[in-house]
């Protein structure tokens, strides 16, 4: 936060707090992990996450309101991955916004939608990201377009970069 009349006696009248991430625990917990060196004090506002990189895992992007925003790749993550960008050709939402998907794989059903703002003064890529254990074996993907017709998809790969354009 930067606020003059507010934080006048702070160094450039800014509130700034380092950036904290958390790591899930089984679903139930969270722990802090400020080896991933991702504490940095910016001033960040922002964030995004996307595979920047196209090799699989999603990079972070914060936006910091006094400074240069940063970028983090993603070094930690391991694992498998699928990447989907839909297309919906001749319409007025030609990334398919708000379509869901459903992997399902011999982990579990993985489900995501396709969004490009996920809070404040962020956004997000269109291309979903599945990322899953190594051994996981692709089923099917499941496709619920924004109008209700679904498309599923079989014999997938994983580590690929897929796109569906939806046809009449």
């Amino acid at each position: 936060m930067i606020a003059e009349d507010l934080f006048g006696y702070l160094p450039a009248n800014e509130l700034v707090e380092q950036n904290q991430v958390f790591r899930n625990i089984d679903g139930a917990m969270f722990e802090s992990m400020p080896d991933w060196g991702l504490g940095a004090t910016e001033s960040g506002r922002g964030m995004s996450m996307a595979d920047l990189d196209n090799d699989g895992d999603l990079d972070i992007i914060i936006n910091n309101l006094m400074t240069e925003s940063v970028i983090f790749e993603n070094q930690l993550c391991g694992g498998s991955n699928l990447t989907v960008s839909l297309r919906q050709p001749d319409t007025s939402n030609l990334d398919a916004v708000g379509t869901r998907l459903r992997l399902h794989t011999s982990a579990g059903v993985y489900q995501r939608e396709v969004r490009i703002i996920s809070g404040y003064l962020s956004g997000d890529s269109p291309q979903v990201h599945f990322g899953f254990p190594n051994s996981t074996q692709i089923e099917y993907l499941e496709i619920i377009w924004n109008d209700g017709e679904v498309t599923r998809l079989d014999n997938l790969e994983i580590d690929t970069q897929l796109i569906v354009t939806r046809s009449e």
